[in-house]
């Protein structure tokens, strides 16, 4: 069985709980469902007592909605949430003790309780992550619903097959919500899928939501089974110590020699995931296939990266393992490799497996696969996957609207880590005020270079971004901070067109409160250790990107479906509370006149 060395006491004993599958709920004509947010109890190992948490029909994760592409469903959602926040939310005064940073440790680091976060109540509001949804169901981040209240959300799911995921979206709080149990997932299916023959449903196709979690200690040393959503005074992230899938810590699944389908998720507040397999402690990547991302399908397979498969909070992969050439009895570990805070830099993939306190990964287990007797069958998917989606020609989209965001981080005037903002901008033509300069450089051409000024740094600033229904758009992210986000913008999927390496130059006093000053150079080499190029299985539609630091990523922007007022956001849920987070509209061309 793989385990790895530890550097610290492991607490629980891995691979020892078998993986659980959330209750299905399949829906095969129009719906309404009646889903309760409700406070129980989970055990998150055999070996801890029952934790207190918030979940959707008592269940964590959620139950999983399977329906078919165009059938709409109805949600009710009833908040029966009773008492207060079921975790303890602490800020260690210090980084690191004994050498040991403390994030990796479980307990409080000497750290007091939030007393503001302990008075949080059940305040909720549900977004499901991926859809498509007019903006009245798209859960606006301050449309709350208390205790005994509820909110009527309708899913037209007219849509590509894809792996949504429904989770609270409370402007502020949606760390702790989340953190708390809130997330489910929601499977989007087509008759395109299943002429495929893909596996559908139990036993060949499995979810696994990945999600770290953190737990309070008694006096004694011992676990509590007590939620601890724990940051320090230089990270501003939650980064806990234990992986759970499906909401078991480290758990093991029993495989058939055969082909499988597995639905994976990252539902972890701050956590990127690299995910490493292991067969006798070396890489085996050679039998894992992946076949979609956020969006659905790929237009065809690709083996996932020789580093690893990377899915930061909310990206999702759909891949296909087979274990048909292994015998009876073999073990394959999935492991992982990221280090946290993430900046997109290499791994090497044959030291999956090592802990790397530094990198506040103590324990890097996730799953245990063991081959066990039954169906022996390969499969592999056809050479061509999805022919609903081609990729853009970037020479057809010259003359769109160009957007541009900033990712910038200023200096805390105070105690506490650095404040995390996304920062609109407009174009200007001369540089009477702070600007941030683009110089991008062209084939053959004078480098061009574009001046932008900041318009807007927090969520509740005037509204800039007013795309037009069916009009595509290119939005451009600039990350001048040291660590990767993950951008989410709700709606509709996108497609990425590009990712380059940048040459950053922020003089002194640059980022201000209202301002950004900073020269970027676009597509000049980078010796930082990090691959600014897309992956194959970034080609497709996605809804989340990864932004690494010191990059500029171009995303196909077309919102073809609703017009009405949607957000875009970093997916580090500790980024997103701290105003991470812009709105948009959508507007119908024939009334931006108006405008």
């Amino acid at each position: 069985m793989g385990v790895a060395k530890p550097l610290v006491a492991r607490p629980l004993r891995p691979f020892v709980d078998l993986l659980p599958v959330p209750p299905r709920r399949v829906i095969t004509s129009p719906s309404r469902l009646a889903i309760p947010l409700v406070s129980t109890t989970h055990r998150f190992h055999s070996d801890l007592p029952p934790s207190r948490v918030w979940a959707y029909d008592g269940h964590l994760p959620g139950p999983t909605i399977e329906v078919d592409c165009g059938i709409q469903v109805e949600v009710q959602w009833e908040n029966r949430l009773s008492g207060r926040l079921p975790v303890i939310d602490i800020r260690s005064p210090m980084h690191e003790a004994d050498g040991v940073p403390v994030q990796c440790m479980p307990g409080r680091s000497g750290g007091a309780p939030n007393p503001a976060a302990a008075a949080i109540s059940g305040y909720a509001v549900v977004h499901l992550h991926g859809a498509v949804t007019q903006a009245t169901s798209d859960g606006w981040t301050e449309n709350l619903i208390a205790p005994g209240q509820q909110a009527l959300d309708t899913y037209q799911n007219d849509q590509r097959a894809a792996l949504l995921w429904y989770h609270d979206h409370v402007m502020g709080i949606t760390r702790f919500n989340l953190y708390a149990g809130l997330a489910g997932l929601w499977i989007v299916r087509e008759a395109r899928e299943r002429e495929l023959e893909l596996p559908e449903g139990p036993p060949y196709e499995v979810p696994l939501l990945l999600a770290d979690r953190n737990f309070d200690l008694a006096a004694d040393g011992s676990l509590t089974g007590e939620l601890l959503h724990k940051t320090d005074p230089d990270v501003m992230e939650c980064f806990s110590p234990f992986t759970t899938v499906n909401g078991v810590i480290w758990p093991r699944v029993d495989v058939e020699p055969t082909t499988y389908r597995f639905r994976v998720l990252n539902g972890s507040n701050a956590r990127t995931y690299r995910l490493v397999l292991t067969r006798d402690g070396l890489p085996d990547h050679e039998r894992i296939t992946q076949i979609g991302s956020d969006g659905g399908l790929l237009v065809a397979p690709v083996p996932i990266p020789a580093q690893g498969l990377v899915l930061a909070s909310a990206e999702r992969a759909d891949i296909l393992i087979d274990f048909s050439d292994l015998p009876v009895g073999s073990e394959l570990t999935l492991w992982n490799n990221a280090s946290a805070p993430f900046n997109g830099a290499s791994a090497d993939p044959s030291g999956a497996g090592t802990p790397d306190l530094e990198g506040l990964l103590p324990y890097p287990e996730v799953l245990l696969f063991r081959v066990v007797d039954g169906r022996r069958a390969g499969w592999r998917p056809p050479a061509v996957l999805a022919t609903d989606f081609k990729r853009a020609d970037r020479e057809q989209l010259k003359g769109c609207v160009v957007r541009a965001i900033a990712l910038v981080e200023q200096e805390s005037s105070g105690p506490g880590p650095s404040m995390l903002t996304m920062r609109e901008l407009a174009e200007v033509a001369a540089a009477d005020e702070p600007v941030l300069t683009l110089i991008e450089a062209v084939a053959g051409q004078e480098d061009h270079v574009s001046r932008w000024r900041t318009v807007a740094t927090r969520f509740e600033d005037k509204t800039n971004f007013f795309p037009m229904l069916g009009v595509p758009e290119i939005w451009r992210l600039v990350n001048l901070t040291g660590d990767t986000h993950p951008i989410h913008v709700h709606l509709e999927s996108f497609q990425v067109l590009s990712r380059q390496s940048a040459t950053v130059e922020v003089p002194e006093g640059g980022i201000t409160d209202t301002g950004t000053s900073a020269r970027v150079w676009i597509g000049r080499e980078v010796d930082d250790g990090v691959p600014h190029a897309l992956d194959e299985n970034e080609l497709g539609l996605k809804d989340t990107v990864r932004v690494n630091p010191h990059e500029v990523v171009d995303l196909l922007v077309r919102f073809d479906a609703y017009a009405g007022r949607y957000m875009y956001h970093c997916h580090i849920l500790e980024h997103e509370d701290h105003d991470m987070m812009r709105p948009f509209v959508v507007m119908p061309p024939e009334l931006m006149p108006f405008m």
